[in-house]
Order: C-alpha cells, then structure tokens, then sequence
C-alpha cells in the first residue's frame, strides 16, 4: 500500500506595526506579511492614541511525501517517519 501524506513548516514569527485605528494598523501589519507566508493572529493594543498591531505568520507552502508498506498502518508508520522536524503532517491519502 502506498500512502501520500501533505506536509508544512511549523515554523512561525512575529511581525509588528502601528497605526492611527485598528483597520490601519492591520493594514500596515499585513502590508509587512512576506510573500510566501500566511498571517496566522493579530492582536492589537492601544496606548497615546497609537495603535500597535502584532501578528504571527508562517510559511504557507506545503510539500508532498509518500510511503510504502505491506498494510495501510506501516504505510502511515513510515509516512509519519518522513516527517522532518520542523515540519507537521497535515493529511494523508491512499495513492490510487
């Protein structure tokens, strides 16, 4: 049996940014998020009229592995072994 699993980092980071309202400093904050990457939170504060908005991104890519095994658990066993660190498995599915 051959199993297909989809992986993604896991890494994340922090990015911040200031405006005069929550809608400009979101907009400034997604303004910063890189190509490549999601914006996962954001959360804001406001102190003096300034607000700062602090989000979290991660990287949005994902990449394909496969596995073989005599029965679907020693498939998902070696898919799962795959796996490197830094990495989470987000599905898998039996290759047809």
């Amino acid at each position: 049996m051959r199993l297909v699993g989809t992986i993604r980092p896991t890494q994340t980071a922090e990015l911040e940014a200031v405006g005069h309202d929550r809608a400009s400093a979101y907009e400034a904050l997604a303004a910063l998020v890189p190509a490549g990457h999601e914006l996962l939170q954001a959360h804001f504060s406001m102190k003096a009229g300034v607000v700062t908005a602090k989000g979290v991104i991660r990287p949005d890519r994902t990449e394909q592995i496969e596995a073989d095994g005599p029965s679907y658990e020693a498939a998902d066993a070696s898919l799962r072994a795959q796996v490197p660190p830094g990495y989470i498995l987000l599905g898998r599915a039996i290759a047809g």
